[in-house]
């Protein structure tokens, strides 16, 4: 399954992560993971970060915090962020990869935005 990966150095790439999704998304953000619901994004896309960023002092993710709306509410989010989106699988909901056109769009989207660096070739 495809995310886009965004670092705090604004680094953009898309990766493939494959199951378990908690072991190889987890590895990418650093540890734990937390589905977060970034408010300038339309749902089924979410944010996976680690749950434990703030605790391990990870800087600040710009792309992430701008998207989340932090300015509004005061919660940062912190290091290297996944974005993929909420769907179902095997009848379930979970966290499905991105489509080519998801990529795209999204790329699209955050570079409209902000300065990044990185390949996203789906």
């Amino acid at each position: 399954m495809k995310g886009i990966v965004i670092t705090p150095e604004n680094v953009i790439s898309v990766q493939d992560f494959g199951d378990p999704l908690y072991k190889t998304v987890g590895a990418a953000v650093g540890g734990g993971i937390e589905i977060v619901h970034p408010r300038l994004l339309e749902q089924p896309f979410c944010m996976i970060v680690d749950d434990e960023g703030l605790l391990k002092e990870y800087p600040l993710n710009v792309v992430g915090s701008f998207l989340y709306e932090t300015l509004s509410h005061g919660y940062p989010i912190v290091g290297t962020v996944v974005f993929m989106k909420e769907g179902f699988r095997d009848g379930e909901p979970d966290i499905i990869g991105l489509s080519d056109e998801d990529i795209q769009y999204l790329t699209d989207k955050f570079n409209h935005f902000f300065k990044l660096k990185g390949e996203t070739t789906p």
